[in-house]
């Protein structure tokens, strides 16, 4: 008899909806499964200042840069992009967002790039739920020593209406009470939906400035504040 979970719906199929959303690219793929090696961890880990610094620093020697924030803002936006194209993917899918809660939520780093996994899939709750609530509030938090709060959301609204608009929402009702949501609400301007703070990639040997930056440009000569 298969195990089903508090909705009624068996691991199995879970599992089988994670891997149809896997064949929609790497952002979407959450491995399932058992786990043979220690690399992997709870993501609630990465809230540790010394978890935390040792990805950034890998994530920093991959970019090439100095600026900590810098690697720090990139880690985070490929983190937040993860969870909301899984979120946005199951949702589409099911109707209801799989279950990532941070103990049950696993990662590893392979050359700075957040691999992620659950052993035992479930269905959830709402995608405020799972990801605002249970990883990005409690993150962006435990890394405003290094960050600026309002870039990491900035972060998380640019990251959502990227998976959303992969799967076809971002004029949907859920998505659109997201961005009411009051941590989400003053992150883009309501008039051209760019962003109020860079995420800074413009700081890498790469440069450039995103679709959705507040800069038209990027600037030659900006300061490292840590204000953007």
């Amino acid at each position: 008899m298969q195990a089903t979970n508090a909705f009624g719906q068996s691991s199995s199929d879970a599992a089988m909806l994670l891997a149809r959303l896997s064949e929609s690219g790497m952002y979407f793929t959450l491995g399932t499964g058992p786990v043979a090696d220690d690399d992997w961890q709870p993501t609630a880990t990465l809230r540790r200042p010394a978890v935390r610094d040792r990805v950034v620093e890998e994530v920093a020697r991959q970019l090439d840069v100095d600026e900590i924030r810098v690697a720090a803002s990139t880690l985070f936006f490929g983190f937040a992009a993860r969870l909301w194209s899984v979120a946005a993917g199951t949702r589409q899918v099911d109707g209801r967002c799989v279950s990532i809660g941070p103990q049950e939520l696993l990662w590893r780093s392979v050359n700075g790039s957040l691999q992620l996994h659950i052993e035992e899939p479930r269905m959830g709750r709402s995608a405020r739920t799972e990801v605002l609530d249970n990883h990005i509030d409690p993150c962006i938090e435990a890394w405003r020593d290094i960050v600026a709060p309002g870039l990491l959301w900035g972060n998380t609204t640019s990251a959502l209406l990227g998976a959303a608009g992969v799967t076809g929402d971002t004029n949907s009702r859920w998505v659109t009470a997201l961005l009411n949501d009051p941590r989400l609400q003053l992150t883009l301007e309501p008039n051209t939906h760019r962003r109020r703070s860079c995420c800074l990639f413009y700081r890498t040997p790469a440069g450039g400035v995103c679709g959705d930056c507040p800069f038209p440009c990027a600037p030659s000569a900006a300061p490292a504040t840590g204000t953007m």
